[in-house]
């Protein structure tokens, strides 16, 4: 028997979820923007079968393993169908004057201009929205043209039962990458045992109960729901994000977190929110030997963004003490790791169903590690890589960041439902750059910053 890489804990309890919910896309997207005349559809599956020759993993499909109870992994089966796993959809028109939805602009000059209005919107929507088969390897990529053939798009989507952001992240650098081996074999490295397992595990507990606690939503959120979702997004810096961080002791989460609790009170999706709202915030629980695995290494911590606090700096220091508190104890994700394999497993569907019900938080967020670069399509750079979410039964907000190389993306997924579904992804940009200057003015003001505040 050909070898067969097992699904973890995590993966297993996706598939049974999906089991349950056979017609909910449980979908990781990425949209790849690019410069340049597009290929072919047949010379992008040459170059498509070309990795799958390098990079055997890319041709895995779900098989059921034999023994007492079901178990299902992973194995790779070269006879893949091409047709079906590189399609192209028809040249999209350019934009008009009369477009009446708002454009997905951009913080970078020159990116996806080709595309803007609400064609592209419409396409990723429908296609980002639809289950991947796991009938043959659980991922699919769209070839798209602009009118004048001058920039193009690729959307790629794949099951999240496989893959995570960062897995997602892997697949597209061994699609694309250019000059780089992605899939270098990692050798995994112990956990820690004893004391130190069990103070995770401790820390891990208090905070699933925190965050696991139903939570009362704005009256917008109680709109009738649609079931339609809307998607946007922006794109920006990097370098600009991890400027607003540094002079206040805060990270790129940080920033990306304070500006979107400044988004929320300003969108009327959720009445203008003046209160705080929590959610649910993915985190990373891969160990150092895991950084190269097609597999889930996910777990979900809770955070109440401060839309309360009136201006931008209140919020992005608020935000920065609330995620250094839920690092005390232990770093974050480990111990959820740890509890989320120890529980039985017939429990794991259950609670991983409990955190996306919409019951304990507003929204998800997650913000995921860019992907390698640099990337290219037949020898056309990609620019720009937007991160597409998806929204889970009861589930009516989801906001994520990822990039490539210095141009980030925030993609925001709105049920149509909510007042000003779209337009959530411009506030966060809009709120990008009042951190940016109430940081410029700080530094201005007070020279330097210390732990305890301004100073001199």
């Amino acid at each position: 028997m050909d070898r067969i890489r097992l699904l973890n804990a995590f993966d297993t309890a996706l598939l049974e979820y999906q089991l349950l919910h056979a017609d909910v896309p449980i979908n990781v997207n990425c949209l790849l923007l690019g410069k340049g005349p597009a290929p072919d559809i047949e010379v992008v599956r040459g170059l498509v079968a070309e990795r799958l020759r390098r990079f055997p993993l890319l041709t895995e499909r779900l098989v059921c393993v034999p023994g007492r109870r079901a178990r299902y992994g992973w194995r790779a089966d070269p006879d893949v169908d091409l047709n079906h796993l590189v399609r192209e959809h028809p040249v999209l028109p350019p934009a008009s004057a009369g477009d009446g939805a708002s454009p997905a602009s951009t913080s970078i000059p020159g990116v996806g201009s080709g595309f803007s209005g609400t064609a592209l919107h419409d396409f990723v929507a429908r296609r980002s929205d639809e289950v991947v088969s796991m009938a043959g390897p659980p991922w699919q990529l769209w070839l798209l043209r602009s009118a004048d053939d001058t920039e193009f798009a690729l959307l790629y989507r794949a099951s999240h039962i496989q893959q995570d952001g960062t897995a997602k992240n892997l697949v597209l650098s061994a699609l694309f990458g250019v000059g780089s081996d992605p899939m270098a074999f990692v050798p995994p490295q112990r956990r820690e045992a004893g004391r130190a397992r069990s103070r995770e595990v401790g820390a891990a507990v208090a905070r699933s109960l925190q965050w696991l606690a139903p939570t009362a939503g704005p009256a917008s959120f109680a709109a009738p729901w649609i079931g339609r979702t809307i998607h946007g997004w922006e794109t920006t810096s990097l370098s600009l994000l991890r400027s607003i961080g540094t002079p206040v002791g805060g990270t790129v989460n940080d920033v990306f977190l304070a500006a979107l609790a400044g988004a929320l009170r300003r969108w009327p999706g959720t009445g203008r929110a003046t209160v705080g709202l929590p959610v649910a915030m993915a985190v990373s629980t891969r160990q150092p030997g895991e950084r190269a695995m097609l597999a889930n290494f996910v777990a979900g911590a809770r955070i109440v963004l401060p839309c309360a606090e009136e201006l931008p700096l209140d919020r992005l220091l608020a935000v920065r003490d609330r995620t250094d508190r839920l690092k005390q104890g232990g770093t974050l994700g480990v111990g959820e790791r740890l509890l989320f394999e120890f529980l039985p497993a017939r429990i794991r569907p259950r609670l991983f169903d409990a955190g996306l019900s919409g019951r304990s938080s507003l929204l998800s967020v997650s913000n995921q590690a860019g992907a390698p670069g640099p990337l290219a399509l037949a020898g056309q750079p990609i620019t720009t890589a937007v991160p597409i979410p998806t929204l889970f039964p009861g589930q009516r907000l989801a906001c994520h960041l990822s990039g490539l190389g210095d141009a980030v993306s925030v993609g925001t997924a709105a049920d149509a439902g909510l007042p000003g579904a779209g337009d959530l992804a411009r506030l966060w940009a809009e709120e990008v750059g009042l951190l940016d200057d109430a940081v410029r003015a700080l530094l201005a003001g007070s020279g330097q910053w210390t732990a305890n505040g301004p100073g001199r």
